[in-house]
């Protein structure tokens, strides 16, 4: 009885947890987001709700108010979590891609600490302090939004000259189903070619990305040889990515 009182306080907590980092929720995505049932969902919401810590309505649910977030569960730092996971597994010498994601940026300062070759159309890692670094940072060229993303023919370009031994892509949305996908058309261009001329391919995707599908499919799970996400993805989801082939390293937070 203990472990269970336990078990549910924990899904609670991670139910709060999930809402600090969206304004809102359904009970559909609470369901697939924490692998149970919608009747221990609504179950756990109608608790919460009891206790004035979020508002039910028509299916979704949204705290009364934002609780402080610790830093260990915000977004910024489990971004930078993947990244120093994803980079932890590139060995020195080698070429390495990476997209313009944001999560998948994080993994290069820990890849100026080794001997690495990197080609990028992030834009904003011509900004990282490169004076003690023996790796090399490439940016790919091409045109330049006010994000500071490459794209374009030019930007594509260059990605198809090289075989890199490992990309480290992050992404808008990653399901079985529907794939790797991203927003931009632009942007899907180039990261085909990196799927494409990469020998290995490394996804970080923290949980936000599970279940959802964005506008471009830019590659499938079986492109996939590592799979780096956090520990508020629910473990139902790491194992249907398992049974499908895909090696998957789970950060604990």
């Amino acid at each position: 009885m203990k472990n269970s009182y336990q078990v549910i306080k924990n899904r609670r907590k991670k139910i709060i947890d999930l809402l600090n980092h969206q304004k809102n929720i359904s009970l559909d995505e609470l369901c697939q987001k924490l692998g149970v049932s919608i009747m221990t969902v609504r179950r756990d919401c109608s608790n919460l709700a009891n206790q004035g810590k979020i508002i039910q309505d028509k299916g979704t649910v949204s705290l009364v108010k934002p609780e402080e977030v610790p830093f260990t569960d915000s977004v910024s730092y489990i971004k930078k979590r993947l990244g120093e996971e994803a980079a932890g597994h590139i060995e020195k010498h080698k070429w390495v891609f990476i997209n313009s994601s944001t999560t998948a940026f994080e993994a290069i300062p820990y890849l100026l600490q080794k001997d690495v070759n990197i080609l990028t159309n992030n834009g904003y890692a011509g900004n990282l302090d490169m004076r003690n670094s023996n790796s090399k940072i490439i940016l790919s060229g091409g045109n330049i939004s006010r994000k500071m993303i490459m794209s374009g023919d030019l930007a594509v370009d260059p990605f198809l000259k090289i075989y890199a031994d490992w990309a480290i892509i992050g992404c808008a949305g990653l399901s079985l189903e529907h794939g790797i996908s991203t927003p931009f058309i632009e942007e899907a261009k180039v990261n085909q070619a990196i799927i494409k001329h990469s020998r290995k391919l490394i996804v970080v995707a923290d949980y936000s990305k599970f279940g959802q599908f964005s506008n471009f499919t830019i590659g499938h799970a079986e492109d996939i040889d590592l799979l780096i996400t956090d520990s508020f993805t629910p473990s139902q989801t790491i194992t249907e990515f398992f049974k499908a082939g895909v090696q998957v390293v789970q950060v604990q937070l």
